[in-house]
C-alpha cells in the first residue's frame, strides 16, 4: 500500500530487545451468528496493519503481536476474554468488539485493569463516556467509529432532506443495539418534529418481515428505516421483494457487510446504509487498504470493510501513542491518545488530527459518516458529492 512510512521508519530506530514482542488484543466475533462478518473483518484489518507495522521493524525496536480473541458475539465470552488479555497474555491495549452486549460486559473489566480499549466497530450506546468514574480517575475506553446516532443523522438526511420523504417505518431487531437504534431513530425525528408511522421489531434468526412490513405499509409507510444485523436486514429486503412493496430501504453500516448482499440477493439492489468506509476503484488510500487487505488475508474480498478500516485506524493511532510516549506503559498510552501531537496521515477512514481529548472519546465525527448505496452486488457512494469529498481531508467537528 503507498503510505507515508516516515513514522513507521522512525518508531524502527528507537532499538529495544528485538527479540521482544509487543502484544496488542484484537477481540471480536470470528464465529457468531449474524456477526462474522464483522469479526472477520476486525482481525484482518489488524493483521493488515501488522503486516505493515513489522515490515518496517514493528514499534520501539519490538514487532507487534496480535493476540486474537473470538468473542463469538456472547457477552460472558467475551468478558471471560477480556480478563484473559490482562491477566494471561499481558497485552498492553486492545482494539475491536463489533457487539454493544459484548463490549459492554467487557469494557469494565478492561476499564479497571486500566488497559486501553479502542473499540473499533461496536457503535451503538454512549460506551466511551463511562458516567460513573470516580472525580480523577482515567478513562480507558476510546471509540473509533461512526457510533449509530450519526449513522442515523445520515440516514434521515438522505430520506428527509435530499429524498425529501417523511413517512418512515422503523425496523429493529430485540438486542440492545436494535433498540438502541430504535431510540435514536425516534430522538432525531422527534427533533424534525416528526414520528415514524410504524415501529417494529423483529428476534435475531428471524426470516420473514411480512408480518411487520404489511403494518408499516398500512401504516402509510414510504420508507424502511432499518437497525439490524446483517442477516436479518437481508431478510427484510427479501420480505419487501415478496411483497413487491418497492420503498427505499436504508440502514446503518451492517448493510454494507458481504452478508447481507449475499443473502439479500437481488433485493438488496438500491439499498443504502450509512458508513466511514467505500472502497473506491480510482485509486487512493481505500484503494490500496482494499488491495492490501486481500493480499495479506489472502481472500477475494472484505467481509465488512467498515470494519476493517476502522481497527486498521484505531492500531495506526494506538501505535503513534506508543511513539509519543516511547513506552508500552498502558496509563502513558491512554494519556498520549488523548494528546496525540502527531497527525495520522496513513490511515484510512480519513486523517485524524487530534482525534481524542481527556473528554472525547469518539474519533469519528458526523461529517465522517456517508451514505452508500447496492448496486449489482457492489457497495458505491450515493452521493457524487460525497464521492468527491472523500479525497479532501475530513477533520474532526
Amino acid at each position: 500500500m503507498k503510505r507515508c512510512v516516515i513514522a513507521l521508519l522512525l518508531c524502527a530506530a528507537g532499538l529495544a530487545n528485538a527479540e521482544d514482542t509487543i502484544k496488542i488484543g484484537v477481540i471480536g466475533p470470528f464465529t457468531g451468528k449474524s456477526s462474522a462478518d464483522m469479526g472477520e473483518s476486525i482481525r484482518g484489518g489488524a493483521r493488515v496493519f501488522a503486516d505493515e507495522a513489522n515490515r518496517f521493524g514493528g514499534i520501539l525496536g519490538r514487532k507487534i503481536e496480535l493476540v486474537e480473541k473470538d468473542d463469538e458475539a456472547k457477552p460472558d465470552v467475551g468478558a471471560k476474554l477480556a480478563k484473559e488479555l490482562v491477566e494471561k497474555d499481558k497485552v498492553v491495549a486492545v482494539v475491536g468488539f463489533a457487539n454493544l452486549a459484548v463490549v459492554s460486559a467487557a469494557a469494565p473489566l478492561l476499564q479497571q485493569a486500566r488497559k486501553p480499549l479502542i473499540v473499533s466497530a461496536a457503535a451503538g450506546g454512549e460506551i466511551t463516556r463511562q458516567p460513573n468514574l470516580q472525580p480523577k480517575e482515567h478513562n480507558f475506553l476510546f471509540r473509533v467509529a461512526g457510533r449509530d446516532m450519526l449513522q442515523t443523522k445520515a440516514m434521515f438526511k438522505d430520506l428527509i432532506d435530499r429524498r425529501k420523504i417523511t413517512e418512515i417505518a422503523v425496523l429493529h431487531d430485540a438486542t440492545a443495539y436494535g433498540t438502541s437504534g430504535r431510540d435514536n431513530a425516534l430522538a432525531d425525528l422527534g427533533g424534525r418534529k416528526l414520528k415514524p408511522v410504524s415501529v417494529e421489531s423483529f428476534a435475531i434468526g428471524e426470516q420473514d418481515m411480512t408480518a411487520q412490513l404489511t403494518r408499516a405499509r398500512a401504516a402509510g409507510a414510504k420508507a424502511i428505516a432499518v437497525y439490524g444485523l446483517a442477516a436479518e436486514d437481508a431478510a427484510v429486503a427479501r420480505s419487501l421483494a415478496r411483497m413487491n412493496w418497492k420503498v427505499p430501504m436504508v440502514g446503518t453500516w451492517t448493510m454494507a457487510q458481504k452478508t447481507f448482499i449475499d443473502m439479500a440477493g437481488s433485493a438488496a439492489e438500491g439499498g443504502r446504509a450509512a458508513v466511514t468506509f467505500i472502497e473506491d476503484e480510482r485509486g487512493g488510500v481505500s484503494y490500496d487498504f482494499g488491495q492490501s487487505y486481500r493480499k495479506v488475508n489472502k481472500v477475494g474480498s472484505i467481509p465488512s470493510g467498515v470494519a476493517a478500516a476502522q481497527t486498521y485506524d484505531a492500531l495506526r493511532l494506538l501505535y503513534l501513542a506508543m511513539y509519543q510516549c516511547n513506552c508500552t506503559d498502558s496509563d502513558q498510552i491512554r494519556n498520549a491518545l488523548e494528546q496525540l501531537q502527531y497527525s495520522a496521515r496513513s490511515t484510512v477512514v480519513t486523517r485524524y488530527d487530534q482525534p481524542f481529548t481527556p473528554k472525547d472519546h469518539e474519533a469519528i465525527s458526523a461529517n465522517m459518516v456517508v451514505m452508500g448505496e447496492i448496486h449489482n452486488g457492489r457497495f458505491f457512494y450515493a452521493y457524487r458529492e460525497d464521492e468527491n469529498a472523500s479525497l479532501i481531508t475530513r477533520m474532526k467537528e
